[in-house]
């Protein structure tokens, strides 16, 4: 049925999963460290954040980040 469906609708991308497109973001307790990630690529940030000693890191959607509320 996928093969149908994009030959029908060539522009529609169809994605493998939510995991590959870019709707995660991650998050520490000092705010958004960066929007816009596939999971994987988020997956590698905070793991490097983590080895840099950067508290409170967690993944979430971008929606989900656009509501985090930064520190003053």
């Amino acid at each position: 049925m996928q093969g149908v469906e994009q030959a029908q609708f060539p522009e529609i991308r169809v994605a493998e999963s939510e995991l590959d497109e870019p709707i995660w973001s991650v998050i520490s307790f000092e705010g958004v460290e960066a929007v816009g990630l596939a999971y994987e690529e988020a997956m590698r940030l905070l793991s490097d954040l983590d080895d840099r000693g950067v508290a409170g890191l967690s993944i979430v959607t971008n929606d989900a980040a656009a509501r985090v509320k930064t520190q003053e």
